[in-house]
C-alpha cells in the first residue's frame, strides 16, 4: 500500500557521506561515544584530531585513516575489528563469488533501531544487497541525508516502512517496492508497532544520462 502524506518537514540541505560503509561505520563511533557518556570535544582532544574531523568522521562525510580509527577505538574501549565488523570480510567460497548463510556481514545500529545484514560476497563489484530489520519507532534520524552515485531498490516484507524522498512522505506496507537515486536526500523510519523487515538492493553504477 501507498500513501501521500504531507511534504516533509527537516532542513533541505542533505549531508552526503563518502560511502555506505562510512555512514555505518560512523554511526557506530557515535553510538559508542554516546554510551560511555563522552562529547566530542573529550573524544577529539584525546585522540588529537580536531572537533570538526571527528564530527565528519561520525557522520560518514570522512574516511578515517587506520591510525585514527585505532586512536579512537582505544579511546572507546574497544578493537578495531569489532568497529569494522560490519565492514569486514565473510566467510566466502569460490573466489568471493559465495558467502554462506551465518558469515555475513552485520551493522547493528542500536540506538537507532536498525540492525542490517550484508549479503553481497566480496566478488561482487556493482551492486550491494542487504537486509534491514527496523525495530518500532527506529529511524535514520530526522536530518535527510544522501549517498554516492547509484540507484536503490527496496522490497517490504513485513511491517511497515514510512519513506521521505524528494518532496514526499509515503508510508509502505508488506509487498511494497520503492526506487531512488542514491543522491535523492531522504530519511525513513518504522511507524509500527511491529519489526518492520525490508530488503535494499544498491547499484554503485552511475545511472544518469550521459553518464560513462
Amino acid at each position: 500500500m501507498t500513501q501521500d502524506a504531507d511534504k516533509p518537514r527537516g532542513p533541505a540541505r542533505a549531508s552526503a557521506p563518502a560511502s555506505i560503509i562510512d555512514f555505518w561505520l560512523g554511526q557506530q563511533l557515535r553510538l559508542l561515544r554516546k554510551q560511555r557518556g563522552r562529547s566530542l570535544v573529550q573524544v577529539a582532544q584525546a585522540c588529537g584530531i580536531s572537533l570538526g574531523l571527528l564530527s565528519q568522521i561520525e557522520r560518514g562525510l570522512s574516511s578515517p585513516s587506520v591510525k585514527i580509527l585505532s586512536l579512537l577505538a582505544g579511546e572507546l574501549g574497544v578493537s578495531v575489528d569489532s568497529l569494522l565488523r560490519g565492514a569486514g570480510q565473510c566467510d566466502t567460497e569460490a573466489g568471493g563469488r559465495l558467502a554462506r548463510a551465518g558469515s555475513h556481514r552485520r551493522v547493528d545500529l542500536a540506538d537507532k533501531g536498525i540492525h542490517k545484514e550484508m549479503y553481497t560476497p566480496p566478488a561482487g563489484r556493482t551492486l550491494d544487497l542487504c537486509r534491514a530489520c527496523i525495530e518500532p519507532g527506529g529511524s535514520t534520524g530526522e536530518e535527510l541525508f544522501s549517498t554516492s552515485m547509484g540507484e536503490q531498490v527496496g522490497l517490504v516484507l513485513r511491517g511497515q516502512l514510512e519513506l521521505w524522498f524528494e518532496d514526499r512522505v509515503v508510508l509502505l506496507g508488506a509487498g511494497d517496492s520503492f526506487c531512488y537515486d542514491s543522491r535523492t536526500p531522504r530519511r525513513w523510519r518504522n511507524p509500527g508497532s511491529d519489526v518492520a523487515e525490508v530488503i535494499w538492493a544498491i547499484s554503485r553504477i552511475d545511472h544518469r544520462e550521459g553518464s560513462p
